[in-house]
C-alpha cells in the first residue's frame, strides 16, 4: 500500500472526529450562552452527553414568537427552569412575550430567577401589557442585579418596599408607567453606582407637583438618554454621553454644570418654553469638556422669537479648546439657526467637522443663499470641512432626473457649480454624489440643448460646465 493512500485514509478518519464534543463542558456552555434558548435546546439530540448540557447554561432567552401557542411557550419556560439544578445560578434572563394574561407567570419567573443570583433581567412585553402587567417589586431589592431592562409594564406602589439595588449599573425603562413621581424617584435613588440610564416614553400617572433640581447626581454615570421631563437634569449631569429629548426645557438659569460631558445630542421634539438658542448657549457654557455636539430640530416646531440674536459676552470654554464635531439636523434656516451656526464656526478653535442638514421644504434659492452665508463666514479653525447637504445636492439631483434640460437653466447651474468649485476640497462627499449620479444625464441634456441652439454664449457656458463636471468625475 502506498504512503499516499495511507495518508488519505488517515485524513478521512480524522475528518469524522467530533472535535467540538471533546471540549470541556464549561466551554460548550459558554458557546450555548449566546444562542436563543430554543436553539440551544436543539443540541440535546446530538448525543447523550449533550442531552442535558444546555440546561447548565447560565443565560436564557425566551421569545414567544418562536412558539406556536402561548401555552406551549409558558410550559417550555417553566420546564426549563424547574429541570435545572437548583444550585446553578441564572445570570441572564430575557423574556419576550406578546400575551397579556401572564401576570402570575411574570411574578413566578421573576421570583425564581431572583432566587438564583440574577445579574441581567430583561422583560420585553407587548403594548397591551403596559396597562395590565405590574412589575413584582421583589426584584427591586436584588443585591446581585446589574442590568434591568423593562418594556411595556407598570411599576406599582413601592412606598412600603425597602428598595435597594447596590449592584445595578444599567437601567432602561421603555414605556413604563408609574403611579406617581415619587415611585420613579425612589427607584432611581436606590441605584448608587448606576452607569447607564435610559428612559423612553415613560409616563407618570399622578404628576401634580414640580420637583426641584436638587437631587444628587449619579456619581458613576457614563451614559444617559432622557426623553421625559420627569428626570431632573441634576441627576445626569456627570454623564460623559448625554441624549436629551424632552417635551419642554427648564429655564436655563437652573441648569447644572456638566463637568464630564463629551458627547451631547439634543432632540427638540416639542415646544420649547425657553428661547431655544439661549438654552443651547447655556448648555455649551456649562459643558467645558464637550467634544461632539448633535442638534436635531423639529421641522413642525413653531417658535416665538421676541428678541434678536446677541453674541454671548464670553465664548464657552468647549468652543475654545474642545469641540471637534458639530452636526445640526433639520436646519430650518431661520435667523437664529443661521446665527448660531455661524457663531459655532467662528469661535470653535479645534473644530474638525461641521455638518448641516437643511429641511427639504426650503426653496433651492434659500438653500443656496444659506450656503453662501455659511461659507463666507470667518472660521475659528481652518482645518475642518463644511458639509451643507440638501441644497446643491437637491438641485443637482433634480436636474439629473429631469427628462428635458433647458438652456435657461445654464446660468443657474453655473452658479451652483461655481459654489462647488470654491469648496471643492471641503465637499468631497457632495462632489462624489454629483459626479456619480448626475454627470451622465446632465451631460446628455446639455448636448441636446447645445445642438438645438444657435446662442454662442450659451454654448460656451454649457461647454464650460461640461468640463467642470468631467473634471470632478476624474478627481473623485
Amino acid at each position: 500500500m502506498s504512503s499516499s493512500s495511507h495518508k488519505k485514509r488517515r485524513l478521512r478518519k480524522s475528518s469524522k472526529v467530533d472535535r467540538i464534543s471533546d471540549l470541556p463542558d464549561s466551554i460548550l456552555c459558554h458557546i450555548l450562552y449566546f444562542l436563543p434558548t430554543k436553539l440551544a435546546a436543539t443540541t440535546s439530540v446530538l448525543s447523550k452527553r449533550w442531552k442535558l448540557l444546555w440546561l447548565s447554561v447560565l443565560a436564557f432567552d425566551f421569545d414567544s414568537s418562536r412558539f406556536k401557542t402561548s401555552d406551549l411557550f409558558l410550559r417550555v419556560v417553566y420546564s426549563t427552569i424547574y429541570r435545572r439544578d437548583i444550585a446553578l445560578p441564572i445570570h441572564s434572563f430575557h423574556l419576550k412575550s406578546r400575551s397579556w394574561d401572564i401576570q402570575k407567570d411574570v411574578n413566578q419567573f421573576v421570583y425564581l430567577v431572583g432566587q438564583r443570583g440574577i445579574l441581567n433581567l430583561c422583560l420585553d412585553l407587548s403594548k397591551i401589557c403596559r396597562y395590565i402587567i405590574e412589575l413584582p417589586t421583589t426584584i427591586l431589592s436584588s443585591g446581585t442585579l446589574k442590568v434591568l431592562k423593562l418594556r411595556n409594564l407598570i411599576v406599582g406602589d413601592n412606598s412600603q418596599v425597602d428598595l435597594h439595588l447596590p449592584s445595578l449599573k444599567t437601567l432602561h425603562l421603555n414605556r413604563v408607567d408609574f403611579e406617581c413621581h415619587e415611585h420613579l424617584m425612589k427607584i432611581l435613588l436606590s441605584c448608587p453606582i448606576l452607569e447607564d440610564l435610559e428612559t423612553k416614553l415613560c409616563c407618570v400617572m399622578d404628576f401634580q407637583s414640580r420637583f426641584s433640581d436638587e437631587f444628587a447626581a449619579f456619581p458613576n454615570l457614563i451614559k444617559a438618554r432622557i426623553t421625559e421631563f420627569y428626570i431632573p437634569l441634576s441627576m445626569v449631569c456627570k454623564a460623559k454621553t448625554l441624549h436629551i429629548e424632552v417635551p419642554m426645557f427648564t429655564n436655563c438659569k437652573h441648569l447644572p454644570m456638566f463637568e464630564s460631558l463629551t458627547y451631547l445630542k439634543l432632540s427638540l421634539s416639542f415646544k420649547v418654553w425657553y428661547p431655544k438658542w439661549k438654552w443651547l448657549m447655556r448648555m455649551l457654557k456649562l459643558s467645558p469638556k464637550l467634544q461632539n455636539l448633535i442638534i436635531k430640530d423639529n421641522e413642525d416646531l413653531e417658535e416665538k422669537i421676541d428678541e434678536c440674536w446677541k453674541d454671548p459676552p464670553n465664548i464657552p470654554e468647549c468652543l475654545s479648546s474642545q469641540l471637534k464635531t458639530c452636526r445640526i439636523r433639520v436646519f430650518k434656516g431661520t435667523q437664529y439657526d443661521l446665527q448660531f451656526a455661524i457663531y459655532i464656526m467662528e469661535n470653535s478653535k479645534v473644530l474638525e467637522t461641521m455638518r448641516i442638514n437643511s429641511i427639504r421644504s426650503l426653496d433651492i434659492n434659500e438653500k443656496y443663499q444659506l450656503l453662501a452665508k455659511l461659507s463666507s463666514s470667518t472660521r475659528g479653525s481652518t482645518t475642518y470641512p463644511l458639509n451643507f447637504f440638501e441644497g446643491l445636492l437637491t438641485k443637482l439631483w433634480f436636474y439629473s432626473r429631469g427628462g428635458a434640460f433647458s438652456l435657461m437653466r445654464v446660468n443657474e447651474l453655473e452658479r451652483l457649480l461655481a459654489g462647488l468649485t470654491n469648496f471643492k476640497q471641503e465637499n468631497r462627499r457632495l462632489l462624489k454624489f454629483v459626479t456619480q449620479n448626475a454627470r451622465m444625464v446632465i451631460s446628455y441634456n446639455f448636448l441636446l440643448a447645445v445642438n438645438s441652439s444657435t446662442d454662442t454664449d450659451s454654448n460656451m457656458k454649457a461647454s464650460k460646465l461640461l468640463f467642470l463636471v468631467g473634471d470632478y468625475w476624474k478627481k473623485d
